[in-house]
């Protein structure tokens, strides 16, 4: 009788060693912790370029309400925000502000339009409402700046509303009453 091998034990023991088995996991989890790690970037970026838009804009503003800066051009006013604002690549190509009154009796803006904000894919004129008011009047200043998501790999990144040029919007919005002038 001729007498086969079995493999049973070798097999067994094969079976029972435990190299590489924190491999498979491995490779499944950490491709999700580097979407999280990004994504937490992306959104700390993010944040820190609307602090800085808010920032800029209060700055701004300041002078605005003491009537420093009256009858500024678009692109004076565009300067003048974008010198506060660091860390921001093309600032004065991507921003839009508008300044426009609040008619107090119902509290509803003179500009209805919403808000205007840059389009580089664009060919059309930016004609923002650059209403500096008289004294003792409520003023609404909004500027809003077109960015890119650092990544379209991220979940945050992707999940953005993009225009055709891929660039996503941050708005900010202050109020003042402008100072008696004489």
């Amino acid at each position: 009788m001729r007498r086969t091998h079995h493999p049973g034990p070798h097999l067994m023991h094969r079976l029972r060693h435990e190299d590489g088995a924190v491999t498979i996991p491995t490779l499944f989890w950490l491709p999700l912790f580097f979407m999280i790690m990004l994504a937490g970037v992306e959104m700390m970026v993010t944040n820190l370029r609307q602090i800085l838009l808010e920032r800029a804009v209060d700055v701004a503003t300041r002078e605005l309400r003491l009537g420093n800066l009256v009858n500024l051009t678009h692109d004076q006013l565009k300067q003048k925000i974008c010198a506060a604002i660091r860390y921001v690549p093309d600032c004065t190509e991507n921003l839009a502000v508008e300044i426009f009154p609040v008619d107090t009796t119902t509290w509803q803006f003179a500009n209805t339009n919403g808000t205007m904000c840059t389009d580089s894919s664009s060919t059309t004129e930016l004609n923002p409402t650059l209403d500096y008011g008289t004294s003792n009047q409520l003023m609404v200043v909004r500027a809003c700046l077109k960015l890119k998501a650092m990544s379209d790999m991220d979940p945050l990144g992707a999940a953005l509303v993009k225009d055709a040029s891929g660039r996503f919007a941050l708005v900010a919005m202050t109020a003042y009453v402008n100072e008696p002038r004489n």
